[in-house]
């Protein structure tokens, strides 16, 4: 097998992993695997698995992680994995390896994916010298920025999913309050994640006086797709309410006026639901700043495994060209 390299966008929950390698200046993803994080005692036993399966031995790596790099380790939070560095560097024998966070590195893909990655949410006319947000529910709410500077385009990673949320309506105050009792300071997380939907649907059933059905997120947004529960389909239609006002308040606050991706697991699962709800309403819902906003395109990112391309120019010595939004 020709120089490849190692990449994997490694959640609390699952771990994507794949060989990279440069094809006439591209980057081709090959031999792309999921594995569960309950199938391996750690993550270098899952490196290993997929190593073996696929009979390569790289030398460098890029892991893009759903946390953060702390003394050279990250922990998650909902997964007894932790990702060490020195374990990783010496269990694989690697010669260069770098650990990014998961929308460090979707925000760094962006450049390497096609068009048919992505999906247009709303038009407008990017502005080519301005900042590109990029920002996203999984497992929680991931968000960066794509900053243009005289030396090319730089990937500064935030924490903006833990602003502090901003209720607009009386059903959405109710639903703070409701999170409130168990989570004092509510973050917009708190509701756009997979356990932020699950927080607004128990607290929607709750307003509602109706008994709970207990359900996991994608039990929600399945739930919803079918119409099977009016509630989940509410819970669905406010989550993208508030993802969307988010979204406009990071554009606000960053000056992303370059574009904004859409990232994360939940929106391509509920694809169709998303494109007709409220969300571009919302996101232009900012009284009289909505002009400053009116121009600024919006796009979702499809592509499974996305960040996986930004973990393979995160390498070192792997550059990386970000390109302006196109309709």
């Amino acid at each position: 097998m020709q120089d490849v390299d190692l990449v994997a966008d490694i959640g609390g929950t699952n771990a994507r992993f794949a060989l990279a390698a440069r094809e006439t200046g591209r980057i081709v993803i090959r031999e792309p695997q999921n594995f569960r994080a309950v199938d391996f005692e750690t993550v270098r036993d899952a490196a290993d698995a997929y190593l073996e399966a696929v009979g390569a031995t790289p030398t460098r790596a890029c892991f893009a992680a759903a946390g953060p790099l702390i003394g050279g380790e990250v922990k998650f939070s909902n997964s007894p994995w932790v990702i060490r560095e020195a374990e990783i560097v010496n269990g694989l024998r690697l010669r260069t390896f770098r650990i990014v966070n998961d929308f460090y590195a979707l925000a760094a893909g962006v450049a390497h994916l096609d068009d048919e990655a992505f999906v247009s949410v709303r038009g407008g006319e990017a502005l080519g010298d301005a900042p590109q947000l990029v920002i996203g529910p999984g497992t929680g709410l991931g968000q960066a920025l794509i900053v243009p500077t005289e030396s090319g385009p730089k990937v500064v990673s935030t924490e903006g999913g833990h602003v502090t949320f901003a209720p607009r309506t009386d059903e959405e105050f109710a639903v703070m309050k409701f999170i409130a009792r168990e989570h004092p300071r509510v973050s917009a997380e708190r509701l756009l994640s997979g356990r932020g939907l699950v927080n607004i649907h128990r607290a929607l059933c709750a307003l509602a006086d109706t008994p709970r059905v207990s359900l996991a997120a994608n039990e929600i947004t399945e739930a919803a797709i079918s119409g099977a529960y009016p509630i989940a389909a509410r819970a669905v239609d406010m989550f993208c309410d508030v993802l969307g006002r988010v979204a406009g308040d990071a554009v606000l606050a960053t000056g992303a006026r370059g574009g904004v991706f859409l990232g994360g697991g939940i929106l391509p699962k509920i694809r169709d639901i998303f494109l007709k709800s409220g969300f571009a309403e919302k996101f232009l819902d900012k009284g009289r700043m909505r002009t400053y906003l009116e121009p600024v395109p919006v796009r979702m990112i499809v592509r499974e495994g996305a960040a996986l391309y930004g973990a393979a120019s995160s390498i070192p010595n792997a550059p990386m060209n970000a390109t302006p939004i196109k309709e």
